[in-house]
């Protein structure tokens, strides 16, 4: 196997020019139809219900607002999100901050860590969230021996993007930490979902940055 580095990031930090921006763009269009495949098909059919991240703006915004807002309003917000929201948040976070890979790992390790120790104290061991945090170990660990630096980092961000809706936002709307309280399920799915969302949009996007024009 031959190891295909990530490409260096530009330094200083410059703005990206309108190619960079479609690609990033496209890329995060490409990882969301992934995950609308993945989120109302497949988690569908071993939930019995799908993922909903328009139920989590809902939930944001009447929880710290008391307000709701039309459907189609809060699905817009959750493609711009994901079309562009992350897709540049992952461009400036991997060119400002040094190490990015292994800082975002460390977020998501310790804080999914925590919420699982803090949930175990309040109900005792489960087999079942044991085994989810296992998992999440191992995703993170795998960049240990992962040979291909780019795959890492993909992987890295999706795990980032999972922490961001479920270990921030989620709380933000009145729900539990990772969405353990609920059963850990519903997180799970959620789990996998953004780690392939986040993965396939940043490998589209620098699969076509390394294009010549």
């Amino acid at each position: 196997m031959t190891m295909q580095p990530a490409a260096a990031p530009p330094s200083p930090f410059t703005i990206p020019s309108v190619r960079t921006i479609v690609h990033l763009a496209i890329g995060g269009a490409v990882g969301l139809l992934v995950w609308e495949v993945f989120a109302r098909v497949l988690t569908k059919a071993v939930l019995g219900y799908p993922l909903e991240p328009a139920g989590l703006i809902d939930a944001i915004l009447n929880h710290q607002f008391g307000v709701g807002v039309n459907y189609w309003v809060r699905e817009s917000l959750h493609y711009m999100v994901g079309i562009f929201g992350y897709p540049i948040a992952f461009f400036i976070i991997a060119r400002l901050v040094p190490r990015w890979g292994m800082v975002l790992d460390a977020i998501v390790l310790v804080t999914f860590t925590a919420g699982v120790a803090v949930l175990f104290s309040k109900t005792g061991f489960s087999l079942g969230i044991a085994a989810f945090w296992l998992a999440v170990v191992a995703l993170v660990a795998s960049r240990a021996f992962n040979p291909n630096v780019a795959l890492a980092d993909a992987i890295t961000w999706g795990n980032f993007t999972w922490f961001n809706a479920l270990g921030l936002m989620a709380p933000i709307g009145g729900l539990s930490f990772y969405l353990l309280g609920e059963g850990g399920a519903l997180s799970f799915m959620s789990f996998t979902g953004h780690v392939i969302y986040g993965a396939v949009a940043v490998l589209v996007f620098n699969r076509l940055e390394r294009r010549t024009i």
